[in-house]
């Protein structure tokens, strides 16, 4: 960003929960005092297009303030990741396992970044996952970066058979109605539902988790940070549906492949530093109650 243009910081807003008018008057009287420009996007970015389309109007911000739940927070943190920047969640939503700062706590941790205060707030490292599509009808393989999980999952009624490949390595073939693999910042979401464990933010490791498996033998595993997880579909399933972060990408069919580990990259979340994240845990599951 040119030194001699007025700092900005990005807003990213969840129009329909909560009451964010009254949310955005407190930030825009602490962003005015600090002479700090806020960007501000009202529109829904639950799509790949909008999210492109805000990453553009976002390109000089220093960071991004996410108002919602988890939800606008993972649409926010899609264009954080492009510019390396890291995001405040201020919870605004129905469920807040990573967006869990309330507002009134927001407020204070902003007017200490303004002042370039560090002792409310941490800024903490989140995994992320690398996912490589390969398509051997097209010859092409893309690249994705996902926060939360990649989803392989079944198109139509009828269980899948995939294949499961470890570090180059057959372990199994499952039927069900398909498979999670999550960072850790995802094994509270689909991950957690479908059964698997809850990881640790600071954990290197991922998490593979079956849909609904025919066999109840197979159960969820944790996976190092050095193993690369393959899935490709046996010759008994035609095709399977590709969703990444709650985004449908692609169909998956036969004889193409997917190659998932973790990635190089990370992303960069505000967090509270009075509260853990076992007492968010024991929050949100009601733990003891």
């Amino acid at each position: 960003m040119n030194n001699n243009t007025k700092k900005q910081i990005g807003i990213i807003v969840n129009t329909l929960r909560g009451d964010p008018a009254c949310i955005l008057k407190h930030i825009d009287k602490i962003l005015k005092k600090y002479d700090i420009e806020a960007i501000i996007i009202y529109y829904d970015i639950s799509s790949y297009i909008n999210i492109k389309k805000a990453t553009k109007e976002l390109k000089d911000v220093s960071m991004l303030i996410s108002i919602g739940g988890d939800g606008t927070l993972l649409s926010a943190l899609k264009i954080a990741i492009k510019y390396d920047i890291s995001v405040l969640p201020i919870y605004n939503g129905t469920l807040g396992f990573i967006s869990e700062i309330p507002p009134e706590e927001a407020y204070l941790i902003l007017e200490e970044y303004c002042e370039g205060k560090k002792t409310l707030y941490e800024i903490e490292n989140r995994t992320l996952l690398s996912v490589n599509i390969y398509s051997t009808e097209k010859n092409t393989s893309k690249e994705y970066l996902a926060v939360n999980e990649l989803v392989l999952s079944k198109c139509d009624g009828r269980a899948i058979y995939i294949n499961i490949i470890i570090s180059g390595k057959l372990i199994s073939s499952i039927v069900g109605d398909g498979v999670v693999i999550a960072t850790p910042t995802g094994s509270t979401a689909y991950a957690l539902s479908a059964g698997g464990p809850i990881l640790s933010p600071n954990i290197d490791a991922i998490s593979f988790v079956p849909i609904a498996p025919h066999s109840l033998t197979f159960r969820p595993l944790v996976i190092p940070k050095e193993d690369t997880i393959e899935l490709e579909l046996t010759e008994k399933s035609l095709k399977a549906m590709v969703t990444i972060d709650g985004y449908d990408i692609c169909q998956f069919k036969n004889h193409d492949k997917i190659k998932a580990k973790i990635s190089n990259k990370s992303c960069y979340i505000f967090q509270s530093a009075n509260r853990l994240f076992y007492d968010i845990l024991r929050n949100k599951l009601n733990w003891g109650r």
